[in-house]
């Protein structure tokens, strides 16, 4: 019915006399342009290869710099054919220096490997490949997303950015933590926004939980409304296992062939972190080789143990090609994706397909790393990543703490009734076959299970539960006031500070037993110095306010009468004469006095309200 009314659209615009046509576009009219405090930012992190890389180059003695796509490049059709054919004269030369340079170890002093940044990083991480000005389907990565969001009012520069990054690097050696800080501080210091949603693919959340818990202060952290980790790999994927051992199919054998895929994702630091988790994987075989000799049989289960030694064993047999594999393994595991990060999370985890997560190679050690191997066990996911990959790791952030969960707070009967008494992390389970999936030309009830991975971007219950987060409907209301917003949710987060937070601090007199024994710690004569001696009596008095009642309550009755009062004291005077007028009929006059007279009280009772506020707040 939708693509009728768009057609139908389209064939009255074609009817229409040109300069009616402009002025129909023109005044086409959006929910953010309606109300701009609507749609709050949203901020688009891509997955592995989902980042458009430009490899900037000098030759030594020149003053000009070449640019060019390195992923994907201008040249992918000659690359393509070049692939299918025997890679050999002038194409298999281009194709054989272009894979060549995807190497991260192979730069150089002249060369320099940059995301494309341009229109805010919104092309960076929107397609990989073009035809013309269309996306190549398959290499689609934000663009649908992006389309419904520019349809809903959204713009580049002013409430969407991107930020792409380099894919191939660990977080600890990209510009991913410093470019997404930059992009949250202008969010927040040049728009009328505080805070940007997170809505990140694949790699890009690991890579994403590594900048807020290791490297983001709590001012950035502060900037972050939630974290969409869609398809997470949190727990990691066996696929990855079985592409560094033996190849696989990563973007497509028209582009690479699976053994330079190997060779490749080897020199990805990247690459390692997407390795099985031992929490998760630990008693599961993930590679067998030589399954047709039970003699020589070498099976490798998910720990950490097994997946090092087979990769120091690959790096032992291949030599430099395959240098430093069991370095970069260990690195990895320093990335600890159990940690829960300090904001909300949504994990929007995949499922529907059978998605492989045991290998088995007939041939034996190391004819198997040139071999095709055959499945020998799969497990419900979104054909790379396994659904307990990413619900074990969301289970168990949601066991570590309890917050205001994004979700339930914008569809509260859906989720939860009670939001704070919800979890910071809220699981989404999107089957491929569920009766609300499509997307653009592909209407319900056709295949969507296809590369489920990659293209639940595409999907309709992706895209709009992006925007429901990052959509504020209560900004559409005639008397909405950002401020009086604000007031509500420091009401509510104070309310949580007393019921939740403060509660599980120790009972004064267990603070004073335990000062008095740290005194009694201390050897004989030995005394605090001067500037010390007024701690203990300090502690205690402040250990009381947290405890207490009074401060919370203060903070929240000023915070009442911020919220009642704002909208009236900063609202369109305007606006509310004429509907006043049009409501009652009575004089324009008398009603102009009665609302300067409301607008001066409730300024007078904001500012109170502010004091009150203030009040309770600070000492806390």
């Amino acid at each position: 019915a939708s693509l009728r009314k768009r057609s139908l659209a389209r064939g009255q615009m074609r009817r229409l006399p040109l300069h009616l046509s402009l002025v129909v576009l023109v005044h086409s009219d959006t929910a953010c342009e309606r109300s701009p405090d609507a749609c709050e930012p949203v901020i688009l992190v891509p997955g592995v290869m989902g980042s458009r890389l430009r490899q900037h180059t000098r030759v030594p003695g020149a003053l000009q710099t070449s640019s060019s796509h390195l992923w994907l490049p201008e040249s992918h059709r000659l690359l393509a054919r070049s692939a299918l054919s025997s890679r050999s004269g002038v194409l298999g030369g281009l194709y054989r220096s272009w894979v060549k340079s995807l190497d991260p170890r192979g730069g150089s002093r002249w060369s320099v490997v940059e995301p494309d940044r341009a229109n805010w990083g919104v092309k960076g991480v929107a397609c990989i490949l073009k035809a013309g000005r269309e996306c190549v389907s398959t290499a689609k990565v934000f663009w649908d997303m992006i389309v419904a969001l520019e349809k809903a009012g959204y713009r580049a520069g002013s409430n969407l950015f991107g930020v792409p990054y380099d894919w191939r690097l660990a977080p600890t050696e990209n510009k991913l933590c410093a470019d997404l800080a930059t992009v949250l501080h202008h969010v927040t210091n040049n728009t009328r926004h505080r805070k940007a949603l997170l809505a990140a693919h694949s790699l890009g959340n690991l890579q994403l939980v590594h900048c807020l818990n290791r490297v983001f202060s709590a001012e950035t952290l502060a900037k972050v409304k939630a974290l969409v980790a869609i398809a997470p790999p949190f727990g990691g994927s066996p696929q990855v296992a079985r592409v560094l051992f033996s190849g696989a199919e990563m973007v497509s054998r028209l582009i690479i062939s699976d053994l330079e895929t190997r060779d490749f994702a080897r020199q990805m630091p990247a690459a390692y972190m997407l390795l099985p988790s031992e929490r998760v994987f630990g008693n599961d075989t993930i590679l067998s080789l030589g399954t047709g000799d039970p003699a020589a049989r070498e099976d490798y289960l998910g720990t950490a143990a097994d997946m090092g030694a087979l990769l120091r064993k690959i790096e032992a047999h291949v030599g430099p090609e395959a240098s430093g594999m069991g370095q970069a393994h260990a690195a990895s595991l320093r990335a600890d994706m159990w940690e829960a990060p300090p904001v909300p999370v949504v994990c929007v985890i995949g499922a529907g397909v059978q998605t492989h997560v045991s290998f088995g190679y007939c041939e034996g050690w190391p004819r198997s790393m040139r071999e095709e191997p055959c499945v020998l066990r799969f497990e419900d996911g979104d054909t790379t990543v396994p659904v307990r990959s990413a619900q074990s790791v969301c289970d168990h952030w949601q066991r570590q703490k309890r917050c205001l969960s994004p979700l339930s707070t914008v569809h509260p009967q859906r989720y939860r009734a009670e939001p704070f008494r919800s979890e910071c992390v809220e699981v989404v389970h999107l089957h491929c076959k569920g009766h609300t999936m499509e997307a653009e030309g592909e209407p319900r009830g056709g295949d969507h299970c296809t590369e489920y991975h990659q293209r639940i971007l595409h999907k309709r219950p992706t895209i709009d539960l992006v925007q429901s987060l990052a959509f504020n409907v209560n900004a559409l209301e005639p008397r909405y006031s950002a401020r009086a917003q604000q007031a509500s949710e420091l009401s509510d987060l104070v309310a949580w500070l007393h019921n939740s937070a403060a509660v599980a601090l120790a009972p004064v007199p267990a603070l004073q037993s335990a000062i008095d024994g740290w005194r009694a710690s201390l050897p004989s004569g030995l005394s605090p110095p001067e500037e010390e001696a007024d701690l203990p009596s300090s502690l205690l008095a402040a250990w009381e306010r947290l405890k207490g009642r009074g401060l919370y309550e203060q903070a929240i009755r000023g915070a009442s009468t911020v919220s009642t009062h704002a909208a009236i004291a900063t609202g369109d005077a305007k606006a509310d004469i004429e509907g006043t007028v049009a409501a009652t009929g009575l004089p324009a006059e008398r009603v102009e006095a009665a609302v300067a007279a409301a607008r001066a009280s409730s300024q007078a009772a904001l500012g109170g309200g502010m004091a009150t506020l203030r009040g309770g707040l600070g000492p806390l």
